[in-house]
């Protein structure tokens, strides 16, 4: 509709917008003329309210966008400052796929590195043929939560340098070694450690009322000229929770 207005009196009145105003006349006798035209003014006002409301929208987008960065970058930084821990390990522990981790310090001497049990304890008698075979390690380790002390422990690792001239060699002698004091051989396999080519031994044996069992592995280092033995002793009922600290120290052993 459209609004016109007397031009004498002042007088509004209402038409249709097809109404030409020349064809009617005010009560005065004056003359019509528009006033305003409302259907263009809510239109007009509606396209202005639209706006306001997209302008609104946008600003309400762009806070969400803001607040999910901010609470991403926040989950990040929790994320990576737990993730850094100096002295932790995550170790997996093959024979069952758990992950475990273990507080370790790192072992660097005798022309060797490898990671230990932060809690274990060196050896120091490295003269004691009955614990490990004729030939002393350079380098021993015991746990001392279930041992009294070195001299008679149960759960240790140990790691020798063989002087021989092939793995092959280094494995024959070591099964005549284990048939003769009869300890019985479990498993073998090849694998490698750090690159370096190497068989896994496992074998079991009972010493009084206990029966042991032990991880073995010998790594050729150098072709030809630098092999070492990696055993690690355990009563064979604490076996599979042990197991994950002996891989640690396997699994991160290499020579300088």
């Amino acid at each position: 509709m459209v609004i016109v207005k007397c031009m004498k009196c002042g007088k509004e009145y209402e038409l249709k917008p097809d109404n030409n105003p020349s064809d009617f006349q005010c009560d005065c006798g004056g003359n019509l003329e528009f006033k305003a035209d409302i259907a263009h003014e809510i239109l007009k006002s509606k396209k202005t309210t639209r706006k306001s409301l997209s302008r609104r929208r946008i600003t309400i987008s762009i806070s969400l966008i803001v607040c999910l960065v901010l609470i991403i970058s926040a989950l990040l930084v929790i994320f990576n400052s737990g993730s850094h821990h100096v002295n932790m390990v995550t170790q997996i522990n093959k024979s069952d796929n758990n992950t475990t981790s273990i507080a370790n310090q790192t072992y660097s001497a005798n022309g060797i590195t490898f990671n230990y049990p932060a809690d274990w304890q060196q050896i120091e008698n490295l003269n004691s043929p009955s614990r490990w075979g004729y030939g002393d390690p350079i380098v021993a380790f015991y746990d001392p939560s279930n041992n009294a002390t070195e001299n008679n422990i149960y759960t240790y690792f140990y790691i020798k340098q063989r002087d021989v001239g092939s793995l092959d060699e280094m494995l024959s002698d070591y099964r005549s070694d284990i048939a003769a004091i009869g300890q019985t051989e479990i498993s073998e396999r090849n694998i490698t450690v750090n690159g370096m080519k190497a068989v896994e031994l496992k074998k079991k044996w009972t010493n009084g009322n206990i029966q042991y069992q032990a991880l073995t592995v010998h790594i050729e280092a150098v072709p030809g000229s630098k092999y070492y033995r990696i055993g690690c002793v355990v009563p064979a009922s604490e076996y599979n929770a042990t197991l994950p600290k002996f891989e640690m120290v396997v699994n991160s052993f290499k020579p300088q």
